[in-house]
Order: structure tokens, then C-alpha cells, then sequence
């Protein structure tokens, strides 16, 4: 009897350490984008597992995707109401969209909860949490902000240009086919491929120009005076050939292989093209050479510059159907502030939006890049509308654009008929 007893002791006992392992194998699946950013949050999902993971009760394990049709497919996956995966790498595109549709968690309450979210709320650059936001709520977490830079060649250009007028001037001074001794064959490059970046980009002389998207009414106003004078600053740049004459091609890589090779005196790209400009290894005509600015913008009766710097966050949202929201908040809150998480994401490449990480001079003196993209995000940026139809009226923008850059359309009449068919999208006459 006493054995028998003593068995069924060590049965309960072994069930319930079995339930208990069990339960403590909670894995939250994260998907990413592969690429560097995929390559960086690696780190992170390690350093969690491998440091907070028995202590906090779950794990996480990364599902990499494909870079093309990478967003649709978080889309997708979103609208299918599936639980899985828990948490995913999204962009602030989208978060009107999530929010008006309830496809991932609003996290404001836990964001205000000292006690689930235990870390400086004041170190993240303001206009990065207000990409997140949707009519005062918090839908996501960023982990990269980002914004364009001008390029240049300093052994050139003393002085980079302040106003797109004086960009003009310093391109043309550097286009070989109106300076036959200059040193680079092109003056200038930029997106022109019908790409989202193209609309990013031109954005920033309109926004510089004093453009808004928007009247108080809700009707769009990107062919106002403002819009019609960014758009025919670009159709001049392209028609007179400062730029390569297959701009309608360029994108990062494009802009960027062209500043790399010496092709082009100035570039507007990225700031993710920072440091492999200036790395000898990887640029080795152009590094010592090169040097970054903030983008032009446009003299004002005072006498000041008024710039646009375009921004945008990567950023984690929680799938509104996961099983785990609460662990997923504790993975992303940490792997977005906690200092040690953002040491790790900054050192392996990426870009936190985080005033600790710019102002720490250990960090600067590997990313001197960084208080420059400081500057630009916090003192020029802007976001774009917050609107759920937004990603799809600018694809409808982007087709009007490239017109106008080639000179399909004049750019009085591009920005017209955009205007016409984003009101016919939303619903205005």
C-alpha cells in the first residue's frame, strides 16, 4: 500500500512538473522583413531568450519574409484574422488603417502603465511615437526612424546648397554638359522610379515650399502653387539632364551606386546610406570625400530656411487576435527601450528613435551620422496624412508624378488630374 502510494505521489508530481514546463514553452512568433532589419531584430529576439526568456515565461522566435510584397502579405495576414503571428515588423504607412479596422492592439493604456512599460517615455523623438498614433491612441512601437539626407562631395562643394534654387545652381555647375571641366558627369540625383520613395521624396520640396496635403475640408491640395512649383523643380532638374538620364529607374541603390562611383557630385537618399559612403572598404572613390547635409528647403522673408525632412518608422504592432498579447507587449516594449536592447539594435546597424542612443558620444563615434538625422527628424520632420486610404491614394499620386518628371504632363496639369482622382477615391466631388 505504501508503495503504491508513493507511486501515485510520484505521477502527480511528475504531471504537475510537466504542466508547469509547459506552460513556461510559451513562443511568440515575430515576423520580419529579411534584410537588415531582420538581421538586427536577430539580435534582439537572441539577447531576449538567451537573458529574459526563463524569467518572463515565454520565448520568441523570428519568421523572416521575403522583402517583395512584404507589407501585403502583413496585410494579409492581419485581415485573415488568424492568432499568428503574435507580433509583426511593420511601417507607419499603415497605421490608420490598422486602427480604424481593429487589426492590432491599441496599446496606450499598457504604453501609460508604469507598470508594463517601465522605461523613459521621454527619450523617444516625439514625431516617431505620433507616427504611431491614430487620433491620440498608440497602435505600435518604433524601432527605426528615418528620414533622407543630402549627399555631397565636399572636395567639391564647400558649402552645401541651402535652398533648392541654390541645389539647382550647384547641379548645373556640376553636369558636364554645361561645365565641360567638371569633375563628375552629372550634377544631381534622386528617386524617380514609380516607387513610394519617389512621392517621399518630392514631398519634402513640396512640404519645404509650404505645401499641405489637405484642406479643412478634406479635399486635396497637392496642386496648389506650392505642389505645382515642387513638382516643376524636379521636371527643370530632369529636363535640362543634371540628373542621369535613366532617373526613371533610381532608387537607393541606384542613387546610392551613383554617389559610390564618383557619377554624380550630390544625391539626395537615406540615411541608411551614411555609413557606406564613408567606409573606404566599401566606397573607395568616394570615402574621405563625401560628407552629408540636411536637405534644402526654402528662404523665407525673415531670411530663415524653412525644410521638410520626410519620416517614417519601422515599428512592432501586436496581431489583435494573438493569445499572448500581454508577453508581446512586455517582447516589444523591452526590445523597443530598454537601454540594453537598444545598444544591440543600434550596433548592429539600425536607427532606434531614441534621444539616448544620438546623444551617447561612444555611439556617435561610430554613427556620427546620427546627430545629423537627429536634427533633421526632430527640429524638419513632418508625417505624412493620417488616413486609412493614404497608401492607396499615394499610389494613385505616384503615376501623375513620373509624368510630370518626364514631361508627359505638364506639372500644373499632373497634379491637377491627381488631385481629381483622389477626390473621386474619396468620395468628394
Amino acid at each position: 500500500m505504501c508503495c503504491r502510494r508513493m507511486t501515485v505521489l510520484i505521477l502527480v508530481l511528475a504531471m504537475l512538473f510537466c504542466a508547469g514546463t509547459s506552460a513556461a514553452r510559451v513562443t511568440l512568433t515575430m515576423q520580419v522583413r529579411s534584410g537588415p532589419e531582420g538581421d538586427a531584430s536577430r539580435k534582439l529576439v537572441e539577447l531576449w531568450n538567451q537573458t529574459k526568456a526563463k524569467d518572463a515565461g515565454f520565448e520568441v522566435e523570428q519568421v523572416d519574409t521575403t522583402r517583395s510584397g512584404y507589407y501585403t502579405s502583413v496585410n494579409n495576414a492581419l485581415f485573415s484574422g488568424a492568432p499568428k503571428p503574435d507580433i509583426f515588423l511593420s511601417y507607419s504607412n499603415f497605421t490608420a488603417l490598422y486602427a480604424t479596422n481593429n487589426l492590432v492592439v491599441d496599446l496606450t493604456d499598457r504604453f501609460n502603465d508604469p507598470t508594463k512599460y517601465p522605461y523613459d517615455k521621454k527619450d523617444w523623438y516625439p514625431v516617431a511615437l505620433e507616427l504611431a498614433q491614430y487620433k491620440g491612441r498608440l497602435y505600435a512601437l518604433p524601432t527605426d526612424t528615418n528620414t533622407y539626407l543630402l549627399y555631397y562631395r565636399k572636395d567639391l562643394i564647400s558649402k552645401p546648397p541651402e535652398t533648392w534654387e541654390e541645389l539647382y545652381e550647384v547641379a548645373k555647375q556640376f553636369t558636364a554638359k554645361y561645365n565641360p571641366k567638371s569633375p563628375t558627369k552629372y550634377g544631381i540625383t534622386f528617386y524617380g522610379i514609380r516607387d513610394e520613395s519617389l512621392a517621399m521624396f518630392w514631398f519634402q520640396i513640396f512640404k519645404s515650399y509650404g505645401g499641405e496635403f489637405f484642406d479643412d475640408k478634406g479635399n486635396p491640395t497637392l496642386n496648389s502653387p506650392a505642389g505645382v512649383t515642387a513638382l516643376s523643380w524636379v521636371a527643370r532638374v530632369v529636363k535640362e539632364g543634371l540628373v542621369p538620364p535613366d532617373i526613371t529607374t533610381y532608387e537607393y541603390s541606384q542613387v546610392y551606386s551613383a554617389l559610390q562611383s564618383g557619377q554624380v557630385a550630390m544625391g539626395i537618399n537615406w540615411d541608411a546610406a551614411y555609413s557606406g559612403l564613408m567606409d573606404p572598404k566599401e566606397s573607395p572613390l568616394v570615402a574621405g570625400k563625401m560628407a552629408a547635409a540636411l536637405l534644402p528647403g526654402v528662404k523665407g522673408p525673415d531670411g530663415k530656411i524653412r525644410r521638410a525632412h520626410n519620416v517614417h518608422d519601422l515599428y512592432f504592432v501586436i496581431n489583435k487576435n494573438s493569445a499572448h498579447i500581454d508577453e508581446a507587449f512586455q517582447f516589444i516594449a523591452w526590445a523597443t527601450s530598454s537601454p540594453e536592447a537598444l545598444r544591440a539594435y543600434t550596433e548592429a546597424g539600425c536607427s532606434p528613435p531614441h534621444f539616448s542612443i544620438a546623444n551617447d558620444p561612444e555611439i556617435l563615434k561610430k554613427f556620427p551620422s546620427f546627430a545629423l538625422r537627429q536634427e533633421a527628424i526632430v527640429k524638419y520632420g513632418y508625417i505624412e496624412p493620417h488616413v486609412p486610404e493614404w497608401p492607396e491614394l499615394k499610389d494613385k499620386l505616384l503615376s501623375y508624378l513620373v509624368k510630370g518628371w518626364v514631361g508627359q504632363l505638364s506639372p500644373k496639369d499632373a497634379l491637377d488630374q491627381a488631385c481629381a482622382e483622389i477626390a473621386r477615391a474619396l468620395g468628394k466631388k
